[in-house]
């Protein structure tokens, strides 16, 4: 009689230990999305009906990297568990406006569905960077593509910016490989569009920009260029000036 007591205390103890682990699972939810919006505040929908169920040690993620220029946004997303990292919400602005603007976002959260944003207008207003008046000087072509500009109008610039850009931005990572060209408005000064962070979330974001661009920033406050020298020019040149050390010395 009481063998079959047993049996049912050791099925009550597998059910309840299966409905632990079943608690003790870790769901996000999964998406990944890459496009181009004129208006992402109304026309992008960060929803997925698609689920992921994580390992142990993870957290959920979400994380999205904007690049307006002119009319048109860039919009990297993607969400999903992440093995690395610690509970915490970033919001950086990489490049502010005027100009070409630069906002990227990530939430790691421990909660299951906690990745759960549907909108980007939560933290970024994009009313806010369209420029009321614009420069009667200074015109730059004007672009932003996941891949390459194929047609990048030159537009007046926004008061306020200084300088045209020409780059792009190499990403990887969070289930992303792709590369924007962005061309613009700015009145930051080199290759900065990101200002100099390389990760964003789970992407890694390589910044690439023409060797005319570095070489036309870099100047000294007399006005001076700097022109920067390549390591086998320092190689060819160090043969001439070593016997001058040696003869002075």
């Amino acid at each position: 009689m009481g063998t079959p007591c047993i049996q049912h205390l050791l099925i009550l103890l597998v059910l309840g230990t299966s409905f632990l682990t079943s608690d003790l699972e870790l769901r996000c939810q999964k998406g990944l999305s890459m496009t181009l919006k004129a208006d992402p505040s109304n026309m992008f929908n960060w929803t997925t009906e698609e689920v992921e169920t994580c390992d142990r040690e993870t957290l959920c993620q979400e994380t999205v990297l904007m690049i307006k220029a002119g009319t048109e946004t860039a919009i990297l997303a993607t969400k999903g568990c992440i093995l690395e990292g610690v509970e915490a919400i970033t919001v950086v602005q990489h490049s502010p406006p005027p100009g070409l603007t630069v906002i990227s976002y990530s939430n790691y959260c421990e909660d299951s569905f906690c990745n759960d944003k549907d909108s980007l207008s939560q933290f970024w207003d994009f009313n806010g960077t369209t420029a009321s008046t614009v420069s009667a000087t200074l015109h730059c072509p004007t672009c932003v593509a996941l891949g390459t500009c194929f047609n990048a109008p030159s537009l007046p610039c926004p008061n306020g910016t200084t300088r045209c850009y020409q780059g792009k931005l190499e990403i990887t990572g969070g289930g992303i490989e792709s590369s924007v060209e962005v061309r613009g408005c700015t009145a930051m000064i080199g290759c900065r569009l990101m200002s100099g962070i390389l990760a964003v979330g789970p992407m890694f974001v390589r910044e690439v920009c023409p060797r005319q661009l570095l070489t036309q920033s870099r100047r000294t406050e007399s006005g001076a260029t700097c022109l920067p020298i390549p390591v086998w020019g320092l190689q060819l040149l160090l043969p001439l000036l070593l016997p001058s050390f040696i003869h002075f010395s």
